[in-house]
């Protein structure tokens, strides 16, 4: 009997030793979508990389050109792929009145004060980026008389070429600048329907010259390549393009710009919500905006990151320029783009394809 006894016990501590050892425990992952090209490099550096190896989290990127519908399907359809998103004010304002991005108390995760100075957080979103749009050209084609205005930008006869514009409504805003309207004015002359004519008649003035472009990374390639003589613009794309590419692309402030910021929200319904809160309160720190400001060439919303970014990048940034600001935000222009951005989206659809 003690020889069987033996005999199975040594059989089971055979099973034992030879059992397969459990798996390894399923990396843990974050969809992250951004805009690609440029932006993607410097949120690799400044953000996915740092957040992987501080949690062990891999983050899964992909990219998009603010399409609205590729977001509202995955919501609507109950596919979702992404869990943090980053967004243009426009679109945030929409998704987050159409239920389609989270709502979060954000001074649960960080120091909301922080960001009033660049506009504030909102219900839905962070800002991580405050970015600049305005005229860019080429300086080695266009030399001496250089276009400084909006006006300049419609003047084909004194520059001939083809001209850059990003293909979303938010182009009418342009068109009336460059018409004369002053930039406080914008807004209240779209709300009319005599306004939003008004703005589609200006870019009738140059419509076989337009080159529509959908990505920051396609408008450096147009100027690039010559395809267009000059281009609205995002300035963090122009200053990496010059300084990374070897390009000498100038850029016009004294006309007018555009002065937007970019956020991070987190999709609604997404079973990571906790992890996405975690990596846009982490984003959007002092020390990794900072680092994302260095990459990319665009100033940090953080009051705190400003501190931690050098004179040389303050001295790129339009602070002392902000009378020629006009600002993509507040509740005048949050209402008038939730109301009007489906019907004018699709006005200028139909418009540039005649």
């Amino acid at each position: 009997m003690r020889r069987f006894v033996r005999i199975g016990l040594a059989a089971l501590a055979g099973a034992v030793l030879w059992c397969p050892p459990y798996e390894a425990k399923a990396q843990q992952t974050l969809s992250i979508v951004n805009n690609g090209g440029a932006v993607q490099e410097a949120s690799r550096k400044a953000w996915y990389e740092p957040f992987s190896k501080e949690t062990g989290v891999r983050i899964v990127e992909d990219n998009w050109n603010q399409e609205y519908a590729k977001l509202r399907g995955q919501i609507e359809t109950n596919t979702l792929k992404w869990d943090v998103v980053e967004i243009t004010y426009n679109l945030m304002a929409l998704g987050c009145d159409e239920g389609y991005l989270e709502k979060i108390d954000w001074s649960k995760h960080l120091d909301v004060k922080d960001f009033e100075a660049a506009g504030g957080v909102t219900e839905c979103a962070v800002p991580i980026m405050s970015v600049v749009g305005g005229l860019a050209y080429d300086a080695d084609k266009i030399k001496g008389d250089v276009p400084k205005t909006w006006a300049d930008f419609w003047n084909l006869k004194r520059w001939p070429g083809k001209r850059g514009l990003i293909y979303r409504p938010s182009s009418l805003e342009i068109a009336l600048i460059a018409d004369g309207v002053p930039l406080d004015k914008v807004i209240a002359t779209l709300k009319s329907p005599a306004g939003v004519d008004r703005a589609f008649k200006k870019l009738d003035e140059i419509k076989p010259h337009i080159h529509w472009w959908k990505s920051g990374a396609e408008s450096m390639q147009i100027l690039a390549t010559g395809e267009v003589a000059m281009t609205y613009a995002w300035n963090g794309r122009v200053a990496v393009a010059n300084e990374k590419d070897n390009r000498n692309f100038g850029f016009a402030y004294d006309g007018g710009f555009v002065l937007s910021n970019q956020y991070l929200a987190v999709m609604k319904g997404t079973p990571k919500k906790d992890l996405a809160t975690k990596f846009v309160a982490y984003a959007s720190s002092a020390s990794p905006l900072a680092a994302f400001a260095r990459e990319m060439r665009y100033g940090p919303p953080n009051v705190k990151a400003l501190k931690e970014v050098d004179a040389r990048l303050l001295a790129m940034l339009p602070h002392d320029k902000m009378d020629k600001a006009y600002i993509q935000g507040g509740e005048e222009y949050r209402n008038f783009w939730l109301e009007n951005q489906d019907a004018l989206t699709q006005r200028l659809a139909k418009w540039a394809a005649q």
